[in-house]
């Protein structure tokens, strides 16, 4: 590990050195989403403004995991070979445990909850501790992603109990296959890749993303019922290598954070918007969009928080909750 954080000072050094010749410094800025999704797109407007107040730097956006999976992004900017990513809080928590906190089931309230806790003092520490053992500095954990509902093929799931026997897919890390457990279901791994094969196949019964990732991958060609759980508000962190970060003069390092805070914002909107106009795109696409009992569902997942607060303490996740 030594070896490589050798290696990507001495290409910090060399791409400022290239700046001062006249080069700007390019900025390898990748993600795993669509290109038409609203974090790409606002990816892109983060690289439309940096250029518009300089010409010593040059983002580069790479969607739709070009550079890799969400893991190759966290990796390659601890070690080269990326320089900043947009990666979900479950795939920083492979590399800092604490981040899993963000993808507990019901913690925030709604999405001004979630910016208000991403941009407070109670998140800073676990941003400085990423920092201090991965090299990975965070520039800003809130591009909202979208609230998680449930769907299914079948039958339309109103409590916890309608799930019994059922198989739903979850991603394949710890929190979110107790997430689904705790909803009722049998938790099924499937890997995104293979998720619409899944459905269609019926290896599955049903499955849980944002509503624009329900309408961008076509779930609906397999998915009837749509439940409007809203079981978690989900964020994007964006980090950038601290070491290329820290090389970079003042002048620049505040042109970067403001124009990714203002990126951030835009993407806000577009997501907001989005998922209200898709949502009524799914319902003329075929989609029954039901109201379940977000209470019950509530009630069921409270243990997710008992089962996993040794990685990231019960005072953390409290002060998320009671945050105002």
């Amino acid at each position: 590990m030594i070896r490589q954080r050798v290696l990507v000072a001495i290409l910090t050094v060399l791409l400022v050195s290239g700046t001062a010749l006249g080069a700007p410094i390019v900025i390898k800025f990748a993600n795993t989403v669509a290109p038409d999704h609203p974090n790409h797109v606002a990816a892109e407007r983060f690289a439309e403004l940096v250029a518009s107040r300089t010409d010593k730097i040059e983002v580069q956006v790479f969607p739709a995991a070009q550079l890799g999976s969400e893991k190759d992004l966290l990796e390659g900017t601890m070690f080269g070979g990326v320089d900043m990513f947009q990666v979900s809080p479950g795939a920083v928590s492979l590399i800092q445990p604490e981040f899993a906190v963000l993808d507990c089931p019901y913690i925030f309230r709604d999405v001004d909850h979630l910016e208000r806790v991403l941009h407070s003092e109670v998140m800073q520490p676990l941003y400085d501790k990423l920092e201090a053992n991965r090299g990975i500095k965070v520039l800003d954990a809130f591009w909202y992603y979208g609230t998680r509902h449930l769907t299914t093929k079948d039958k339309p799931i109103y409590k916890p109990e309608d799930l019994a026997g059922m198989l739903i897919r979850a991603p394949e890390q710890p929190i979110y296959l107790e997430t689904v457990k705790a909803m009722g279901a049998t938790a099924t791994p499937v890997d995104f890749a293979d998720l619409y094969l899944a459905l269609k196949q019926g290896t599955v019964d049903g499955q849980e993303n944002p509503v624009a990732t329900i309408y961008t991958y076509k779930y609906y060609e397999a998915q009837k019922y749509l439940m409007l759980t809203g079981h978690m508000i989900r964020t994007i962190v964006v980090g950038i290598n601290a070491d290329l970060f820290d090389s970079l003069s003042p002048d620049l390092q505040e042109i970067l954070v403001e124009s990714l805070l203002e990126a951030g914002q835009y993407n806000k909107e577009l997501m907001l918007k989005a998922e209200e106009e898709l949502l009524v795109e799914l319902q003329n696409l075929g989609m029954v969009i039901v109201e379940p009992d977000v209470e019950a569902f509530r009630e069921a997942t409270k243990v997710v928080a008992e089962i996993f607060e040794d990685k990231w303490g019960r005072d953390l996740y409290e002060a998320i909750v009671n945050y105002q």
